[in-house]
């Protein structure tokens, strides 16, 4: 019980910072910047949320479907997008459950098959982020290191999937962490998810892998896409390329579970990154906010319907999120 009351208390560490951002900007300003808003801009940017969102539905869809899984796209798609909504609604990642829920029971499998067909997809997402967001740190890089940092992006992207994936290390270090307590025999045993997901891996062929990670650049071009459109709605003086970089940073820490929905680290993030390109506190601010607007709740809303359409099991999701944890 302990644990739990103090990861639900991490999780406002993100509202304080927001609010301690907000206090350190002129709102007059903010809203002004708002009210000026191009809703030509803003509305192709929320319109594009379908075809992204729909596109990351039809790459699981394709996933579970080498896993030998057939499971129809629009079954596949209401439950993609009814997480979105569970995961607004509810702390931690409980949304990725809704999906391994949905589709354990619609197809009669084990959870842990399930749930390695979500996290399986979760994978292309973080490595998109990581090749994105570190080619952002790669811009801020002192002359000369450029070269360095790059090899060293590439090693931590490449490296631990390699030995993730490659049999014989796998073993070796699961035989290491079922040693590491009663959590670590949990999560290292044979019957665990961390060996569906290897699994899971391993049952992709290279073909499949190449289409979703195709779809998963497509659907990132169109995500980055929005980003820049909402920047000329709010007419951020900043290139496609920064805006991507700022956004890419600022979505890798929402993973840090100090925040809901990412609300005020993210705004950390791209204050800082745009600030380097002489953006103002306010402007960073209220670009960081439309965002959240876009595909929070916005998407959110689109989510509400799948939710409505194909109802999701909060209380076993939460139930099993809140365990894993």
């Amino acid at each position: 019980m302990k644990a739990h009351m103090r990861r639900h208390w991490l999780r406002l560490i993100g509202v304080a910072l927001l609010l301690f951002l907000l206090s350190q900007v002129n709102l007059a300003e903010v809203w002004q910047i708002w009210r000026a808003v191009r809703f030509d801009w803003l509305t192709a940017a929320v319109a594009l949320n379908l075809p992204q969102l729909g596109l990351k539905a039809y790459r699981w869809q394709r996933l579970l479907r080498a896993q030998h899984i057939r499971y129809p796209f629009i079954q596949a798609a209401l439950s993609y997008l009814g997480s979105i909504f569970v995961g607004l609604l509810t702390p931690g990642r409980v949304g990725e459950f809704v999906k391994a829920f949905h589709v354990s029971r619609d197809c009669h499998l084990s959870l842990a098959q399930g749930l390695s067909s979500v996290l399986l997809d979760r994978l292309f997402d973080l490595y998109a982020l990581f090749i994105v967001g570190g080619a952002a740190l790669l811009a801020l890089a002192p002359s000369g290191l450029e070269i360095l940092s790059l090899g060293g992006l590439a090693l931590l992207l490449v490296v631990p999937f390699a030995l993730f994936v490659n049999p014989t290390t796998f073993a070796w270090f699961c035989k290491i962490g079922v040693k590491l307590g009663r959590l670590g025999e949990k999560i290292f045993n044979p019957s665990s998810w961390l060996w569906e997901i290897h699994t899971g891996i391993h049952q992709l062929p290279l073909r499949e892998a190449l289409i979703a990670g195709g779809l998963t650049l497509v659907a990132y071009g169109i995500f980055f896409s929005q980003c820049y459109l909402l920047a000329l709605a709010l007419d951020v003086q900043a290139g496609f390329g920064t805006i991507s970089f700022a956004v890419a940073l600022g979505s890798l820490v929402t993973l840090l579970p100090i925040s809901i929905s990412g609300l005020g680290t993210r705004e950390a993030a791209i204050i800082a990154y745009l600030g380097q390109t002489g953006i103002s506190e306010e402007v960073a601010v209220s670009f960081s906010l439309l965002i959240f607007t876009t595909f929070y709740v916005a998407g959110g809303l689109i989510g509400a319907l799948a939710w409505w359409i194909k109802p999701a099991p909060f209380k076993r999701a939460a139930i099993t999120a809140d365990k894993s944890q």
